[in-house]
């Protein structure tokens, strides 16, 4: 019997990849620094984060702290008003105090004089009763 072997050439169209140490090494640096590039990354973004969380707050206090100084600039308008009412209450009482002083000053000179002439006139009096009659003056 004849063998006969039949051989089919093959020729290869799919490009083949060699793949060395050498580019496991380069490949385990690029996944490496791609790590820690996007740790960087994450870091920095967490920061960015923070940072825009506080400025949220402050702009919140700020707000909080305008509302309540237009509350205290209200307040502070009320405050003038009453200062002023107790400034013209004040001035309308030491007015009236003066006058009233002024009134019972006159009334007292007034009752002194009064009583000045009253007392000439017990005299006048008295020296007429022991005059015309026998009046006896007692103490």
């Amino acid at each position: 019997m004849i063998n006969t072997k039949s051989e089919i050439a093959i020729t290869s169209s799919s490009p083949r990849v060699d793949f060395s140490l050498q580019d496991a090494g380069v490949l385990v640096g690029i996944i490496g620094s791609l790590f820690v590039l996007s740790g960087v990354a994450i870091s920095i973004i967490t920061k960015i984060n923070k940072i825009v969380f506080i400025v949220d707050g402050i702009q919140e206090t700020l707000k909080l702290h305008a509302s309540n100084a237009e509350k205290i600039k209200d307040l502070d308008k009320r405050f003038d008003i009453h200062l002023q009412d107790y400034v013209n209450y004040k001035d309308g009482n030491l007015l009236s105090h003066n006058g009233l002083e002024e009134k019972i000053d006159h009334k007292w000179q007034r009752s002194e004089t009064e009583f000045n002439t009253i007392k000439v006139s017990i005299k006048e009096l008295q020296g007429f009763l022991i005059r015309t009659n026998d009046f006896k003056m007692r103490e």
